[in-house]
């Protein structure tokens, strides 16, 4: 169970602060530790190479989908001493009012935040900016930074002498390498399992190596703060309270997709269905496994389908299995990714089609891509697998094409503007693109 908390932060996409993480994570690995790991928002990908750099799951914890008291029973919740939590984008980004923003999820646990800033075109004014960002939060809210892209002893002079007359603490100063980075692709993303294990382990450890010689671990580790308990997050809110899981559990046996083209399922959903009770029997569509035959509930979470649409639309076992399962009234579920293969079939980004489930009359297409992405407010139409209403987050290329049939929910995305029925039900089958977070 962690017992602090400690949040990496950046100014913007691509201050370093990932690798700041990782390396960190890692770091702490090496030398006996037991860190645990968090990614602030619903981010999938980063949560992924948390995970391989931590040795265990990372969470992801979400202020704007998550009650005070599920942020507090998730956090505690994790193996291990220390949770590090990795920021998103900029400290205060996020939707409306910050909501969703890594200051935001900071201020729900009470942890302090470490900013990573990237001096390669700066030098006293990152100083300033790191004063003025303090100066805005609480006292204490930002324990320090952790200069990046560090040019020469004078740059690391010129920086920390400013800093240090700001007292804002340096805990370290990375300077600029080649080859630390992760390299993109579908989407602009890479998945930690799109890499061979050794790819993976020279990203982790060269992260480490650079975090062990040129930061101060015991330093950070001392910034943490204690992190609060379910309990008394709880006894803070107005009554009646809700219980602080997720969503209940579906089913008692549950079947879940898990492989290179299902790989987003929220570990905290999975984890909270466990301890619910339910037993999660994994399967992997590309290897042509179908779900167990003796689940009664059977999850395709969101992935990277349409990058395996050959593999997917010939893998007779898998489909067949779906098919009999949806027969017998079992009941199933897709999101994103996973809604798209129960439907009639998905269209290549080169215009290729292919034949998939066929449990939903929907038709998608990567060949006209656009992005669609945002925290969602969706409630169903009329009671399904939950109740709801659910918070949670869209974040798709494809298109629907042709759809028809009984629309699954209502949503509105985060500043309340309606955005129509989406997704679709038919017997036991129901999905939509949209990821549920949590209940709200």
């Amino acid at each position: 169970m962690a017992s602090k908390g400690l949040m990496i932060a950046g100014l913007a996409s691509g201050s370093g602060k990932t690798m700041v993480t990782l390396g960190l994570l890692r770091a702490l690995a090496r030398r006996g530790k037991t860190p645990a790991a968090g990614k602030t928002g619903p981010d999938y990908i980063d949560s992924g190479f948390l995970s391989a750099a931590a040795g265990r799951k990372a969470v992801n914890l979400d202020q704007f989908a998550m009650s005070k008291p599920l942020l507090a029973h998730l956090a505690a919740d994790q193996a291990g001493e220390t949770l590090i939590i990795e920021g998103v984008m900029g400290l205060f980004d996020g939707a409306s009012g910050n909501a969703g923003s890594s200051a935001a999820l900071a201020e729900a646990l009470d942890i302090p935040v470490i900013l990573v800033m990237d001096i390669r075109h700066t030098a006293q004014t990152a100083a300033m900016i790191a004063a003025g960002i303090a100066s805005l939060l609480p006292a204490g809210r930002i324990a320090g930074v952790i200069l990046n892209h560090v040019a020469s002893p004078r740059h690391l002079a010129l920086v920390s002498e400013a800093l240090a007359a700001h007292q804002i603490p340096l805990f370290g100063s990375v300077p600029s390498r080649d080859g630390l980075a992760v390299p993109s692709r579908h989407l602009g993303l890479v998945q930690a399992a799109d890499f061979d294990n050794a790819g993976l382990e020279m990203i982790l450890d060269h992260s480490a190596d650079l975090i062990d010689e040129y930061c101060d671990l015991d330093a950070i580790l001392d910034a943490a703060q204690r992190l609060p308990t379910a309990g008394k997050a709880v006894a803070a809110l107005p009554l009646p309270v809700t219980n602080p899981l997720a969503i209940n559990q579906p089913a008692k046996t549950i079947a879940v997709a898990n492989d290179a083209a299902f790989g987003f399922a929220y570990h905290h959903l999975l984890a909270g269905w466990q301890q619910q009770g339910a037993e999660i029997q994994p399967f992997s569509p590309l290897n042509d496994e179908k779900p167990a035959d003796d689940a009664d509930f059977i999850f395709l979470p969101g992935g990277y389908p349409e990058l395996h649409l050959p593999t997917l639309s010939r893998n007779r076992q898998f489909l067949a299995g779906l098919t009999k399962a949806a027969t017998a009234n079992i009941p199933i579920y897709g999101e994103c990714g996973g809604y798209m293969v129960l439907g009639t079939g998905i269209t290549d980004a080169s215009g290729n089609r292919f034949d998939m489930a066929g449990l939903l009359d929907v038709e998608t297409s990567f060949a006209n891509k656009k992005r669609h992405l945002g925290y969602r407010k969706f409630t169903p139409i009329e009671p399904f697998f939950w109740n709801g209403p659910f918070l949670g987050h869209e974040f798709h290329y494809t298109n629907v094409v042709s759809a028809s049939g009984t629309p699954l929910f209502t949503a509105h995305d985060a500043n309340d503007q309606p955005l129509g029925m989406v997704g679709l039900r038919k017997g036991s089958v129901a999905g939509s693109y949209l990821h549920i977070i949590a209940q709200s």
